[in-house]
Formats: structure tokens, sequence, C-alpha cells
């Protein structure tokens, strides 16, 4: 007997297809080989490509009609996610299909799980020809950028910046978001602020956490706190709050990274510790998503533009499409600070303090 069994690595099927991945494990390569060997203009060996295609033909693996290397437009742009934790991007996705089937073209959503990393991912778009990528997902490694600019394939990035400006970015000034909640809580008499951020070493998370603290400080507050939350969901917002009031410094009013995970604090502060909001803890969020302006909430928040933001990505999109020498750029949008009852209004709580 084999001491290696492909079939025994092959991961079990649900939908009667076979997958990229069923490939790969039966050929014993990655997912990113696999999809080299498909693409006509892949980087594959002559030994790597008939491996690859033994492997696809024994366990009866069609590849897709769009994958066969189609040398014209495919009239498809590529729309990478993987924050479906966060309900904003159920809104922003329909915003970007609808703009992009305006145009005459299609979408192809790629969800960048922890089994398809991002890399992997990007490969596999490169399959169907996309003739753009807009990127949404919390980080993009600078090695993707290269990859779509070696395919001649133009990338935008929707709502955070990036460092190696190799891409046009489109979003909102998140240091200055930081700067209006800072001053938002200071003005309504708080005293003892905290922080709880996003994913760590997301621009969207340092950015809006910089702006608050620099605020803080210029403003001659030195008590504050910070408390990572993770990722961008409710549980995130919960756990991070109960963990605050664990603290010895307990905190009297709280800006979140984005509002489910301010939804998910509130709830953590009503229901886990019994105080009130905004009396006892104030509350401010960024996004301004729909149940933030529920009567279950009423949450503060900073407003994204995000319509304004996905028709401007998409614009931009087509901008490098029809000319591929167009340089990269940064747009950013201007955002509003939307007052409600999670927070004392300005003045009053400065007043009693």
């Amino acid at each position: 007997m084999s001491p290696t069994n492909p079939a025994a690595n092959r991961p079990a099927r649900t939908n009667g297809k076979v997958t990229v991945i069923e490939v790969a494990a039966e050929a014993g390569v990655s997912v990113s080989a696999v999809s080299r060997a498909f693409n006509p203009n892949g980087s594959c060996s002559d030994k790597m490509r008939k491996k690859v295609f033994k492997a696809a033909e024994k366990i009866g693996y069609k590849p897709n009609r769009l994958a066969r290397g189609l040398k014209s437009r495919s009239s498809l742009i590529g729309i990478l996610v993987t924050d479906f934790d966060n309900p904003a991007y159920l809104a922003i996705l329909s915003d970007f299909t609808s703009a992009i089937q305006k145009r005459n073209c299609h979408s192809l959503l790629i969800n960048a799980s922890q089994q398809l990393n991002i890399a992997e991912a990007v490969e596999l778009v490169m399959q169907y020809q996309v003739d753009g990528l807009i990127v949404t997902s919390t980080t993009l490694p600078q090695r993707l950028v290269e990859a779509c600019q070696k395919q001649n394939t133009p990338v935008v990035i929707f709502g955070r910046r990036s460092r190696e400006n190799l891409a046009t970015v489109v979003c909102c000034d998140n240091v200055i978001n930081g700067r209006m909640a800072a001053d938002l809580l200071l003005d309504a008499g708080y005293h003892y602020p905290a922080f709880v951020g996003g994913p760590i070493g997301v621009s969207t998370t340092t950015d809006r956490q910089r702006g608050f603290i620099n605020r803080l400080i210029q403003r001659g507050c030195d008590h504050w706190t910070v408390c990572e939350g993770g990722r961008h969901s409710y549980d995130a917002g919960f756990e991070a709050t109960c963990k605050l009031f664990r603290a010895r410094d307990r905190p009297d009013a709280i800006f979140y990274a984005d509002d489910i995970m301010a939804c998910g604090g509130m709830d953590a502060i009503r229901y886990e510790l019994g105080l009130r909001v905004p009396e006892d803890v104030g509350i401010i969020g960024v996004d301004d998503i729909r149940l933030a302006s529920s009567r279950a909430y009423n949450l503060t928040t900073i407003r994204q533009p995000f319509s304004d933001m996905v028709n401007t990505t998409v614009d931009a999109l087509f901008e490098h499409i029809h000319n591929k020498d167009l340089p990269p750029k940064h747009i950013t949008m201007p955002c509003t600070l939307i007052v409600r009852s999670s927070t004392r209004a300005p003045g009053i709580g400065a007043a009693q303090n």
C-alpha cells in the first residue's frame, strides 16, 4: 500500500461538484498551483500542469467555462471580501453589484475565508480573467497587488488605506474620525474615555485609535484606556466591554471602532453590567449601519458615506481599466458626526460635573 493516499486528504463534497480544492488535494499541490495550471497565462511548468490535469481528470473536475483563458474582456469585476461579521457589508455589497451592473458588467464575489487565504483567492480570480478587482478585506499584502499588476489587472482598495501606495484607495480619514469622537465625548463631560479596536494592525483601527488618543492628550485628558476587540463583530464588542469593566479603572465613555461592536458593548453595559447609557457610560461608534438608528440602540456614530464611496470606487476602477497607465491615487471622503441618545448632549455633562 502506498504510504500516502491523496483521496483521504480530499475535503468532503457537499454539492456534488468537484472543486479546485479537491484537485489540489488529489495532486498533492496547493490551490494556487492548480489555478496557475488551468490559467493559460499562469506561471506553471509543463510537468506541474500535466500532474494537475491528470488529477483533475481522475476525479472528474471540469473547469468553469469562464476559466478557459479568455483573452478578451470578461466583463467580470472581482470583489474580495473577508469581513462578513460586519453587517455594514451587506449594504455595501448590494451597492457594489448594482453599480457594476449599471456598467454592463457582472460581479464575482470572492470570500477569502480561513480555508482559502487572500493570496489563493486572488489566484482563483485570475482564472476568470477579471477586468478589475475591488478589495474590501482588512489587509492587502503588497505581493497581492504586485501579482495583479503582473496580470495587468487594476486594483482599487475600498475603505482602508494602503501603506505601499501601489493601488488606488477610496476611504475616509480615520484619524479625523478619532478626533471627532474624542471631541464629542469630552464636550459632553465624560472624563475617563476608552477605545475598543477591531482587528490588530488594520489601518482603520490604528488610525481611529491614533486620532482619538492624540486628541484626548491635546485637550488635557490623561485618563484613557485601550482594549483590543480583535474583530468587527457584536460578540467582540460585548466581550471587550466586559473586560474593560473588570479592570480597576472603569471608563465612563467608550469609542468603538465600528457600530456593530458598539451595539454589543451597549448591550453588555445595560444587561450584563446593569449600567445606564448615556448617564453612566457614553457610547459612540463608526459607520451608521441601519441598526444604529433603531430604537433599541439609537447610537451616536460617525457616518461613512458608503454609497458615495462605492460609486467613487467603481468609477476609479473603470478609469484604470480603460487606461492602465494611470498612477494610483488616494481619494478621501468626508464623514459626518450623527449625535443620538447614546451620548449626553455636548455641554450638559460638562455643566453637571
